[in-house]
């Protein structure tokens, strides 16, 4: 027998988000929510520093998209029947005035992530939903008109059809689709060089980062004590997350100080200025608008003495200060989190799912939302916006096949 017409796994952001539009719509669904952890919507209330970044700012759908390595594709035709604007309005209209900052992250104009919390949970108690807490899903099973689920060693469940929300690289047996490797994305890194992260605190507006394999990425820059962190490395961290794990985050990072220029151009730049300022000490300013004690880095690399007037700084060594100016190395030895997030890319492969329902290609009344789908984007409110947008449409692609 039947007990429930729609079992959701995983009590996070895209499976919760999912309950509530089930709950608001057809409050008469039964619907139960299985969450493996003590509580639902545990990183959507770390989310931004507990603030919750809920979407970011879009005018254009098709350049929203270019934030996403992996699924950015697929999200296009998505996005256009639930994006960022429909996201806003479903969230001021269930009592969560929003707020845009000038960077384009949307936030809460409470600036707490609880408030979030309470219109999703709120709403999907309006319904017949129940929430099962430390229920971890281990199987699955099809049969003729639903599917069953095994929750640990407390028995079964049984549904007309499954949303499946859980996190990355969490998949229970008998899922039936090809999976995408979990790797970590959107991390900074760490390096061995104790003078370079002696410069801890210094911010670069924009460099251009090269790691292996020929991944490229520009943007902000921050020196931290143990490594470098900032848009930059996020984003290269990010589009070649596959790459890196496979070096085991230890390679050479080029960085290029001066985004746009070649080698030749930076000497030459400097050459001009040998001739306009020959008096003047290497090491008292930095010609290429760099931080002073990175610049001093820089000179100490190319072996220039920060004494060493600039008339008396012959062509050889410029030309190596030109080299470390646009293709500084730096070895990486290592990965961190960024702040309290943590982002997988890997998961169910795009291709077996139908992005106008969420529904599997594989198996009729299984769908997907949220992390478990081979999605993931940058940091800014990308990565809960497909979430919120996977789940608005699967539930109501069920809600139609329930009518």
């Amino acid at each position: 027998m039947i007990k429930y017409d729609v079992m959701i796994i995983g009590g996070g952001a895209a499976g919760m988000f999912a309950a509530a539009v089930l709950a608001e719509s057809a409050p008469s669904l039964r619907v139960l929510v299985l969450e493996k952890g003590p509580k639902p919507l545990v990183k959507v209330r770390v989310s931004g520093g507990g603030r919750c970044n809920l979407t970011h700012q879009c005018t254009d759908i098709r350049a929203f998209t270019q934030n996403y390595p992996r699924g950015g594709r697929e999200l296009i035709g998505a996005f256009h029947r639930f994006g960022p604007a429909e996201t806003r309005a479903w969230f001021e209209t269930h009592g969560v005035p929003i707020v845009t900052l000038e960077d384009g992250c949307v936030f809460p104009r409470s600036d707490t992530s609880l408030d979030v919390i309470s219109a999703l949970m709120n709403t999907a108690r309006r319904g017949q939903t129940e929430i099962r807490t430390s229920a971890e899903v281990s199987r699955i099973r099809f049969f003729d008109g639903g599917v069953e689920v095994t929750i640990g060693e407390r028995g079964s469940e049984t549904g007309r059809c499954l949303l499946v929300a859980t996190g990355g690289g969490a998949f229970p047996e008998g899922i039936d689709h090809a999976i995408e490797p979990c790797v970590p994305s959107l991390f900074s890194f760490n390096t061995p060089d104790r003078d370079f992260t002696a410069l801890a605190g210094i911010v670069v507006q924009a460099v251009q980062l090269g790691g292996p394999g020929g991944i490229k990425a520009e943007g902000e820059l921050l020196i931290t004590h143990t490594g470098v962190s900032g848009p930059a490395v996020l984003r290269l961290s990010s589009f070649g997350a596959r790459g890196l794990a496979e070096t085991g985050y230890r390679f050479d990072m080029r960085i290029n100080w001066q985004p746009g220029q070649r080698e030749e151009q930076v000497c030459e730049s400097l050459t001009a200025h040998k001739q306009t300022a020959p008096r003047q000490q290497t090491g008292t300013w930095s010609p290429l608008g760099l931080p002073a004690r990175l610049w001093k880095l820089l000179l100490e690399r190319a072996g220039v003495d920060e004494t060493c007037e600039w008339g008396a700084c012959p062509l050889t060594a410029i030309r190596r200060i030109a080299a470390q100016a646009t293709a500084f190395t730096l070895p990486i030895s290592g990965k961190n989190r960024h702040r309290e997030e943590f982002v997988t890319c890997g998961g169910i492969r795009l291709k077996e799912v139908d992005f106008r329902t969420m529904q599997s290609r594989v198996h009729p009344g299984l769908y997907f939302a949220g992390e478990v789908l081979d999605i993931d984007a940058l940091t800014g409110g990308y990565n809960l916006q497909a979430a919120w947008t996977t789940a608005h449409l699967a539930a109501e692609a069920i809600l139609a096949q329930s009518d």
